[in-house]
């Protein structure tokens, strides 16, 4: 029942905050300020006088009030010019362009990006604590105050500015730039702007919402690594890979192509030849390459998430730093089912995977050994694999015994809060340390990352 009041509490707040960013202005907060302290200093009429200042301050506040009800008349049209992909905590801009539709010129707009609702349901707010929020006291904890606040920043992505507008002249276009830096992974979901206009007396704005919906997606995190150095023998895929670029292994004829040096002699098409005058070269449906897994551990609880963030991110620093030109990488994770997904060798490109790991999300009802049966099946295909775990226990373990039975090569990552007592948990396993690296969460670059 409380959790109830506060969640309804809290979701008022938030839409009168929301209200007062964009209705007071900067010298309207201070003459609300002013006013409350003037009532609490003039509250006996009998004994100061500031009672006058009180109501010449309400005065004025209800003037400013009444005439920002009267409506905006304004047409405009807005455009945003916004990149493919933002990156985690880097400073983004943008431009904006602003079309005046009127016949005469608009001075002293405020423009403020508004974002789709990120207030949580009910049932996240008291199924997602916030990751520090076995530190709290039990008061805050209660309360689930922090636990709201995070939430919010987590589905905003950002915080963004009003941009003071320059004067915008009849029938022209004026071009503005806006900023933001992403603190959280993940689609951001614009869904318009407001222009607001302060009143003669600068205390409130009248506003103007216009519906502009876009979507950027914000990458995580990703590092300078060192892709490791493992024997990743080409597997034999009977009929090749659909789309894959051939390069000619098999004796299934495909297509003919133009002859660039260095092609096989062995290779070329020479009734054609004899025809045209001009070499053409054989090609044939590629049935040998190498294929990479790459696996990534998301079943981590609400103590974890900041391990979870950064096995994410090495696993997109990952993916930028294989080279999948002639391989195929796959990415495994665990979510509400289990996900395959398939890059390099004309199927899904780089900024794809990229795209899916930016919306990954952990993992609580699940374990990584959903991912045992998926890994037997297709064992024989995979050259090689790189794991990223959060801890070690005896489901990863077995992740480890299926490419040790299949002799495949791995390269193992644990992302950990203490380095040494997980290499102690690790090493009387009798893991090779040369297939194995701990690694802190605040030192991924240094531990992995070249030189």
């Amino acid at each position: 029942m409380l959790a109830k009041v506060l969640y309804a509490a809290y979701a008022r707040l938030y839409a009168f905050g929301c209200w007062r960013r964009h209705h007071l202005t900067p010298a309207g907060m201070m003459m609300v300020a002013f006013v409350c302290i003037s009532a609490m200093l003039g509250f006996n009429v009998f004994k100061t006088t500031i009672y006058q200042i009180l109501a010449l301050g309400v005065a004025f506040m209800a003037g400013s009030l009444g005439l920002s009800l009267f409506p905006f008349r304004f047409k405009v049209t807005v455009s945003r010019s916004l990149p493919e992909y933002a990156s985690l905590d880097q400073r983004l801009s943008y431009d904006i362009d602003i079309t005046n539709l009127t016949a005469k010129t608009c001075k002293g707009l405020i423009l403020y990006e508004q974002i789709q609702d990120p207030r949580p349901s009910f049932e996240t707010l008291m199924a997602k604590p916030e990751p520090f929020e076995h530190l709290r006291n039990a008061w805050d904890r209660k309360t689930l105050y922090y636990r709201w606040q995070w939430l919010i920043q987590k589905t905003a992505k950002a915080r963004f500015s009003g941009v003071a507008l320059p004067d915008l002249p009849p029938g022209q276009t004026v071009r503005v730039r806006s900023q933001m830096v992403p603190h959280f992974r993940g689609y951001l979901h614009f869904s318009g702007m407001i222009l607001a206009r302060p009143d003669v007396l600068g205390l409130f704005c009248r506003v103007l919402t216009l519906k502009k919906a876009q979507s950027l997606i914000v990458l995580p995190r990703q590092y300078r690594l060192e892709a490791p150095q493992l024997l990743s023998p080409r597997q034999y895929h009977a009929g090749g890979i659909s789309l894959a670029s051939a390069i000619g292994d098999s004796d299934e004829f495909m297509a003919l192509r133009p002859y660039r040096p260095g092609d096989p002699i062995r290779n070329v098409h020479w009734r054609t030849f004899a025809r045209t005058r001009e070499l053409v070269i054989k090609e044939f449906e590629q049935e040998y390459f190498v294929r990479q897994a790459l696996i990534v551990d998301t079943a981590s609880g609400p103590s974890s998430e900041l391990l979870f963030e950064a096995g994410v991110s090495i696993a997109a620093s990952y993916i930028c730093s294989l080279q999948t030109r002639e391989s195929i990488l796959d990415l495994m994770f665990v979510g509400n089912r289990l996900y395959s997904f398939s890059s390099g060798r004309g199927l899904a490109q780089r900024e794809k995977m990229l795209g899916i790991m930016a919306c990954v999300e952990s993992c609580t009802d699940k374990t990584i050994l959903e991912l045992v049966p998926a890994l037997r099946s297709g064992i024989n295909n995979i050259s090689s694999a790189i794991c990223i775990f959060l801890d070690w226990q005896d489901d990863h373990k077995k992740i480890i015994q299926v490419f040790k039975e299949a002799r495949v090569p791995v390269f193992i990552v644990v992302v950990t809060d203490d380095k040494l007592k997980m290499e102690e948990k690790i090493f009387q396993d009798g893991i090779p340390p040369a297939h194995i690296r701990v690694v802190e969460k605040d030192q991924i670059q240094e531990r992995l990352g070249t030189s």
